[in-house]
């Protein structure tokens, strides 16, 4: 007996030509049928009615790690359903991992995508999963299904890493991006060979001096093919292909090349310094320190002259490698700069983390310099906090005077811009910068460290004369000034002034911070000489001073301090502050004005209390306030005897202040005052006789003195103590 197994064979044919055809995961086509099913499909389409579809999901593997394999096959099913729910009618495939494919009617694509799109996002949020999609919408007779689909990819991978677009189209703008890209990569190394790329200079601008610190070396593509291509453009293109430590190792040589040819001509070009770009890239694909060491030893320039700008995205990585080689460039000397601060979403981390000597703002802040306030807020905020952290700040994108002076108004040491000149190549640099043409001047190099030290001034803090910690909690808008002077009072200028400094001297009847120059250079009146003689005691004591004053009937205290000293010009830089110290009532201000003038003609004025407290009220420019070192009575009596009483009179002058006998001192004799003579130590050395006089009252019901000092024009020989006055 025969049995006719036929029907049961073709079942099984069936079944393997099935299997063969799906997806074992997802349930969709395989690669193979979907090529061919997709090839029919057109055959029968009009000119754009089909759209190809490549889907990415975005963070998939990290599914994968969190949740296993087999929930991963289970979420790649899902995916499967969602597609099948937004597409029905369409060509559906998964070609490998996390990738599908889907060729379908050209109607309501975007909408169909969004779907996908919510719907992959919300199956679970704590990961952040995204879908990414390419679309290419083919014309009539392009059959060729793996062209197709190579579009589509390629549409995908123009969005993926965006946060703002889930879908990109292949269109003819996106080809010709495909199509430089290939380019760049295939004739770079011809690039090279040929100077197709060269080394383009912009200049970096002191603030404070409007001179050129230095020159930023760019690279630029003069391509035949193509003309000028965009930084923008082959920068990304060569970081995708791992060739941009190439590009960058070839910019140093071509810099160090360029700067020892123009050196020899002298005007100036010795002085500049080079700011040099690195990438992220460049850490990992070679030993970029030792590179960069090698090109810097072959052409004799010292790590000075070299600033490495390495991009903020470096710093945001956590990577031990790239923290090493940053510390290996400083150690060595070279100036580490942070470029495009502010353009990453880490930037106050990276600060908190990284030793670096300089920030570059980037360009975008400026761009919406006088329309949006939030731009200056933002930028002042910034820099007062590099300057707390003894980081220097460059900005970036000054086109404007009215930007540039905005930044040397907040402190911003350097800026850079068109406003000074466009990068262009070094022929052209040279003219524009040295000769008779030059429109800028080279700043010295042997002034650098002087500015540096000038540019750690925070002029927004309560006071530039304070530590680091400080003036860590405070702001204020006291007028401050940072001048400069040499030997002669004509070398006076200054370097800056905020805004309430000009309000102050503008309430002195100045219509001009010239005008107010003008007058000090005189020298003819009290204040002006008081506050030559400050700036001479800072310079050479090398500390903060301070001496009190009254101007127009005010009550102002000048604390200055010694910066730094300019080789180049002999002159040295100061930064004071001004202290109005007490607020004025029109029903008092005659009495007041009246009671300050009778102070100065005091050297100092001290108040001691009964309970031991001392405190400075009054002190001229030839004194220092021991009671900042000592508020007691009896420490800053002792001080100021070591410091200022000749010593053979020491003991005597002890005896004259000490307190506790005054009151009874007082009762004996029926005296408002005590008066004694002692022959006192000036700054300088010389000794000159001063009275000294002690006026008791009451406060408080507590009894206190005040002491006053008073120099002895012309007085030699005097009795030092009247009788009584001390007491045995």
């Amino acid at each position: 007996m025969s049995v006719d197994n036929s029907a049961d064979e073709s079942a099984i044919m069936k079944n393997v030509i099935r299997k063969n055809q799906i997806d074992e995961v997802t349930g969709l086509l395989n690669m193979m049928y979907f090529m061919e099913d997709s090839y029919y499909l057109l055959k029968d389409a009009g000119n754009g009615d089909i759209a190809f579809l490549y889907f990415d999901v975005e963070n998939f593997k990290g599914y994968n790690r969190k949740y296993g394999f087999q929930e991963g096959n289970k979420f790649l099913r899902r995916i499967a359903g969602i597609l099948r729910d937004a597409f029905p009618h369409g060509i559906l495939a998964r070609l490998n991992d996390d990738h599908f494919v889907a060729a379908v009617e050209n109607e309501h694509i975007e909408q169909r995508i969004e779907y996908v799109w919510q719907a992959v996002h919300d199956f679970d949020q704590n990961l952040a999963l995204e879908v990414k999609v390419g679309i290419y919408v083919p014309a009539a007779g392009i059959q060729d299904t793996a062209l197709i689909l190579d579009r589509a990819k390629l549409a995908c991978e123009s969005v993926k890493g965006t946060y703002d677009k889930g879908w990109g189209v292949f269109d003819e703008a996106l080809e010709k991006k495909i199509r430089i890209k290939n380019y760049i990569v295939s004739n770079f190394y011809r690039a090279l060979e040929h100077h197709d790329i060269e080394v383009w200079y912009q200049p970096e601008i002191r603030t404070m001096t409007r001179q050129v610190m230095g020159f930023e070396a760019l690279a630029r593509w003069n391509s035949p093919e193509y003309g000028m291509i965009s930084p923008g453009v082959f920068i990304e293109v060569l970081e995708d292909a791992h060739l941009i430590h190439k590009l960058d190792l070839y910019v140093i040589r071509e810099a160090c090349e360029d700067f020892r040819r123009v050196r020899e001509h002298g005007e100036g070009w010795q002085e500049a310094r080079i700011s040099l770009n690195l990438s992220r890239m460049d850490f990992q694909l070679t030993d970029i320190f030792a590179d960069v060491e090698r090109i810097r030893q072959e052409y004799q320039v010292s790590c000075d002259r070299l600033h490495i700008e390495i991009t903020e995205g470096a710093f945001s990585v956590d990577d031990d490698h790239i923290i090493k080689q940053i510390m290996r460039f400083r150690e060595a000397g070279y100036e580490v700069w942070m470029d495009d601060f502010g353009s990453g979403y880490s930037s106050l981390n990276t600060l908190k983390d990284y030793d670096v000597d300089l920030i570059k703002f980037d360009m975008r802040f400026l761009r919406d310099f006088g329309k949006n306030h939030k731009t200056e807020v933002i930028l002042k905020s910034l820099v007062s906090m590099a300057k707390e952290l003894g980081i220097h700040t460059l900005a970036e994108g000054v086109e404007t005077e009215e930007q540039y002076q905005f930044l040397k108004d907040i402190g911003c040491e350097l800026c850079q811009g068109y406003l000074f000149g466009k990068p262009q190549p070094l022929r052209l640099a040279a003219a524009s910068y040295a000769g008779s043409e030059a429109t800028l001047s080279f700043e010295p190099l042997i002034s650098s460290d002087y500015f540096r030290k000038i540019g750690n001034i925070n002029l927004l803090s309560i006071s530039p004369l304070l530590s680091f910690e400080e003036r860590r909690n405070y702001i204020s808008a006291m007028p401050m000034a940072i001048c400069e002077q040499g030997e002669s009072l004509s070398s006076f200028r200054y370097i800056y002034t905020n805004q309430a400094y000009l309000d102050f001297v503008k309430n002195q009847g100045f219509e001009s911070l010239e005008a107010e120059i003008q007058y000090y250079q005189q020298g003819k009146e009290h204040f002006q000489r008081m506050f030559a003689r400050l700036l001479n005691r800072c310079r050479s004591l090398r500390k903060e001073l301070s001496v009190d004053f009254t101007m127009n009937g005010k009550m102002c205290n000048i604390s200055c301090r010694y910066i730094a000293s300019n080789p180049d010009k002999k002159v040295d830089a100061f930064v004071f502050v001004i202290v109005m110290l007490s607020a004025e009532n029109p029903q008092t201000v005659d009495f007041h004005t009246a009671l300050r003038h009778i102070m100065g003609i005091f050297s100092r004025v001290d108040f001691f209390s009964i309970d031991g407290h001392a405190e400075n009220i009054y002190i001229d420019e030839n004194q220092n306030r021991i009671t900042c070192e000592n508020p007691t009575v009896e420490g800053s009596l002792k001080l100021y005897a070591e410091r200022y009483i000749v010593a053979e009179e020491r003991e005597l002058f002890m005896r004259f202040y000490d307190l506790p006998s005054l009151i009874e001192r007082q009762k004996e004799i029926n005296r408002d005052h005590f008066t004694a003579f002692f022959h006192t130590y000036n700054d300088d050395g010389t000794v000159s006789l001063k009275i000294y006089i002690i006026i008791p009252f009451l406060l408080g019901g507590g009894e206190c003195w005040l002491s006053c000092v008073k120099e002895m024009d012309g007085r030699s020989q005097l009795t030092q103590i009247s009788p009584g006055e001390v007491k045995d």
